[in-house]
């Protein structure tokens, strides 16, 4: 269930579908930490399409776990701070950068072109990933739709929430609360 007009938000089962899916495409290794970045992270596919080596890695290319997006590459041009500690977001960040060729890009993530993506190719390939998963209805913007909303599930402030999703507002923040129907029939049959 979503609300109307906004990303559907996935299921753990629906993360499951996604992963094994994007475990068979071409570039699995890009494709998976893409989705990745967007699920655990909270990222904008906008912003994922315009991170750099730079942005990711510290002086001695180690992957950090504070990563600060630029106000250039940010929605609303103010400087974001995004969290990539979560395992299965470095695990996949890592593997992918192990296998990442493209010496002269600067930007994170390459098409099989060799250039970097912009927001709108790299939005519409991983709508293509979610269709192809057997997903219809969600959008790029589906893994950052779920990870807001976990979080929000999870117990953690809003206005944390809020930071971490850079929203100047809290009220933007409260429309990422996502519930799904078994979790209103379960509230609705114990009460």
């Amino acid at each position: 269930m979503n609300n109307e007009g906004q990303a559907l938000a996935i299921s753990d089962e629906q993360h499951l579908q996604m992963m094994d899916y994007l475990a068979t495409t071409r570039y699995s290794a890009r494709d998976t930490a893409i989705y990745a970045i967007t699920r655990f992270a909270g990222c904008r596919i906008g912003t994922v399409a315009q991170l750099t080596l730079d942005d990711i890695l510290d002086s001695e290319g180690r992957l950090r776990d504070v990563v600060i997006l630029r106000s250039k590459i940010t929605k609303g041009k103010k400087t974001i701070t995004a969290y990539f500690n979560h395992p299965v977001l470095r695990e996949s960040l890592e593997k992918y950068l192990e296998t990442r060729h493209s010496k002269r890009i600067e930007n994170v993530f390459v098409s099989q072109k060799g250039c970097a993506f912009s927001p709108n190719s790299l939005a519409q390939l991983m709508l293509r990933h979610y269709n192809r998963a057997g997903l219809e209805g969600c959008s790029s913007h589906s893994g950052r739709r779920t990870a807001l909303s976990k979080l929000l599930k999870a117990g953690v402030d809003i206005v944390a929430v809020s930071k971490i999703a850079g929203h100047s507002s809290i009220a933007t923040t409260q429309r990422y609360i996502h519930h799904d129907q078994d979790e209103l029939l379960a509230a609705v049959a114990n009460t």
